[in-house]
């Protein structure tokens, strides 16, 4: 069996995973031959990857760059090398050797030349680590019987004992300050995770006695550390505070997972998992939620690195022969459609569910887009100097409807979904806002403040004419038609509580009636048989989802959190609702059945998801990812919901 090295993508995951947060696995082999490469190690800058191969015959430390272009050789060929590691700088490499054995601590140059030993006992010296500021480097060695954890300068000369226990204590890791190191220990007959000062102090026993645990990550900022333990039967991954306390369990699998690895920026540990019978690459926020699988070989993956951006992670795949490579992995099947230094959002799938339309600023004032469901070259619909925003496609998908203040005030246009002419609908000197096409798309709802109202819906035939008011209690938003055409369902806050609730009136005219009186009920939806609708309901703490029949009257609670679930979307087929959670920080997209039950994470990433719409054949979800700049993407709800079977939102 050999092994080589692989460089994983990893994007905004989590959707998270992250989040980050996304296509099926894409991999590009970065070393070949019939060798063994492993122990891979991103530099600081992640221009290149340092790991271990047997290619000249006996075992040296290789560098190879990122893309996989050139490797380099950097020690003579020797019998044993373990645990390559940068310094900070990236101008060294330490790792234990045993030329001279037994093994030591030993530096080479990263450019290569001879290596330079740095200890000389007759003990073993292990697990080489450099301090953050790259001046001094700790080790586990038993050159005073037992294992315990010393420190000596970068560059060698005297080595210093922090540990004395007559237990084992090895695998030091460095705070990100500095100040402390982490460690295992078996003084408690268990293996369990301490830390104590670097300047020599009383050590803190972190974890328990509870069971096995080893492979201790501090997280980037210092305050938690992550672990894998087998207290619950099998390893799973585990994150604790630094200072000690109760620990979260973040993996619950029957399967044994391992060798945690923070992102960058600490919001997804990835880890290896032998679930499913072999081993593989997954992640896991960090604050805990669905893992996602990152790799589905038939071989095994092992030695995880991160790159330095957060976008990449490297690690040795084992199938016959191992070699590097990438695959995208940013927390489910999900695919980046737009990118750039620009803000995109409001998408919408078209009726064939081929393309998208969305409104983007990148040519400075809000414009309305196209661009193909899987990525591809960007149509520009509209090139005025206002802003047009908030584009509707007609159920025909002919026609894209949308607001504009090109002519001062906010108005609704439409032009053909293949370009060409703009009409301009309404023209009242009032803002209009909101739009809905009704099914049949003869007909466009909307909301507007003209006739001095503080906001009620009106509707205006597609052919342009004159603008028909529903409503005059004010204060009304979000309509949205029924199934049939012949009902509006929407919110308004003119109630004698001053909260919003919901109401529906006839399409064509006619008294409004009230459906809820709760607390503040809002963003309904109607359900695509128009027998229900989807709202979100406050209960004087947070939103929550909620479905109710309109026939009865007799709301639902779906979603019972103290976050807020709103932006309740029905898939086409009804089966399911996706909706906006912020459960986990930031908002991120779920999906739980209709009739109530688990709701399952779709997103992990680093910013905030929003406004999503379903693809006509109910497999995917379009949304907006906000980090830094807003770019539209896709995700395969179908591929998410079998390979992410967890529970996320308890429903009543």
């Amino acid at each position: 069996m050999s092994t080589k090295v692989f460089v994983l993508l990893v994007g905004c995951f989590l959707l998270l995973s992250i989040g980050c947060k996304q296509e099926s696995s894409k991999r590009a082999q970065i070393t070949s031959g019939p060798s063994n490469d492993g122990t891979v190690r991103y530099s600081p800058d992640g221009s290149q990857v340092a790991f271990i191969s047997d290619r000249s015959g006996s075992q040296a430390i290789w560098k190879v760059t990122s893309d996989g272009a050139q490797a380099t050789q950097l020690t003579p060929e020797q019998n044993w090398l373990a645990w390559v590691r940068w310094s900070p700088d990236g101008g060294k490499i330490v790792y234990a050797s045993d030329k001279e054995a037994p093994p030591d601590i030993w530096v080479v140059s990263s450019t290569g030349g001879e290596p330079t030993r740095l200890t000389t006992d007759p003990g073993l010296e292990m697990d080489p680590t450099w301090s953050p500021d790259g001046s001094k480097i700790a080790f586990h060695s038993n050159k005073g019987g037992d294992f315990n954890i010393w420190i000596m300068a970068a560059d060698g000369g005297e080595e210093t004992q922090i540990t004395t226990n007559k237990a084992d204590d090895f695998s030091p890791r460095w705070s990100p300050d500095g100040q402390k190191i982490a460690f295992q220990s078996s003084r408690g007959g268990k293996q369990s995770i301490w830390t104590i000062p670097t300047s020599i102090g009383e050590s803190t026993q972190i974890t328990s006695d509870e069971g096995d645990d080893g492979n201790a990550r501090w997280s980037p900022d210092g305050s938690q550390i992550a672990f894998q333990s087998d207290r619950t039967g099998n390893n799973d991954i585990w994150v604790v505070s630094a200072t000690g306390g109760e620990p979260k369990q973040l993996t619950t699998d029957q399967g044994d997972d391992f060798s945690p690895q923070w992102s960058p920026d600490g919001r997804r540990i990835a880890f290896l998992s032998d679930r499913g019978g072999k081993t593989d690459m997954w992640a896991v926020p960090a604050t805990g939620g669905a893992a996602v699988q990152l790799t589905d070989d038939q071989g095994t993956e092992g030695s995880v690195t991160w790159s330095p951006d957060g976008q990449a992670i490297a690690f040795s795949y084992n199938e016959n022969k191992t070699h590097i490579w990438t695959v995208p992995a940013q927390g489910g099947p999900s695919k980046q459609i737009t990118t750039g230094d620009r803000n995109e959002f409001a998408p919408e799938f078209l009726p064939d569910g081929n393309q998208i339309t969305f409104t983007s600023d990148r040519n400075g004032n809000s414009d309305i887009f196209l661009v193909p469901a899987g990525g591809g070259e960007v149509v520009r619909l509209t090139s005025d100097q206002g802003d047009d925003f908030s584009p509707r496609c007609s159920p025909d998908g002919k026609l894209i409807a949308y607001v504009s203040d090109r002519r001062g005030d906010n108005d609704i246009w439409v032009i053909p979904v293949s370009g060409g002419d703009e009409r301009q609908l309404t023209h009242d000197k009032a803002n209009d806002f909101g739009l809905e096409w009704s099914p049949d798309g003869q007909t466009i709802a909307f909301v507007s403040d003209r006739e001095n109202s503080t906001g009620d819906i009106w509707t205006i035939s597609a052919a342009g004419g004159t603008a028909k008011r529903l409503t005059t209690q004010g204060a009304c938003f979000g309509p949205n038609f029924s199934a049939d055409g012949t009902a509006i369902i929407y919110a308004s806050s003119s109630t004698a509580d001053g909260q919003a609730h919901l109401w529906m009136v006839p399409a064509d005219g006619g008294a409004p009636k009230q459906l809820t009186k709760m607390n503040y009920e809002a963003g309904a939806v109607y359900a695509p048989d128009g027998m229900s609708v989807a709202f979100n309901g406050h209960d004087g703490k947070s939103f929550d989802l909620y479905v109710m029949e309109i026939a009865g009257g007799q709301a639902t609670r779906l979603t019972d959190d103290p976050t807020w679930e709103v932006g309740a979307r029905w898939s086409p087929d009804g089966n399911k609702i996706a909706f906006l959670s912020n459960k986990e920080g930031n908002y991120e997209v779920y999906v739980m059945p209709a009739g109530g039950g688990e709701a399952t994470r779709m997103t992990t990433s680093a910013g905030d998801e929003s406004a999503i719409w379903w693809s006509p054949d109910a497999n995917s979800i379009v949304y907006s990812l906000n980090e830094g700049n807003t770019d539209l993407w896709t995700i395969n709800v179908a591929s998410v919901l079998a390979s992410m079977p967890q529970k996320e939102v308890t429903a009543k």
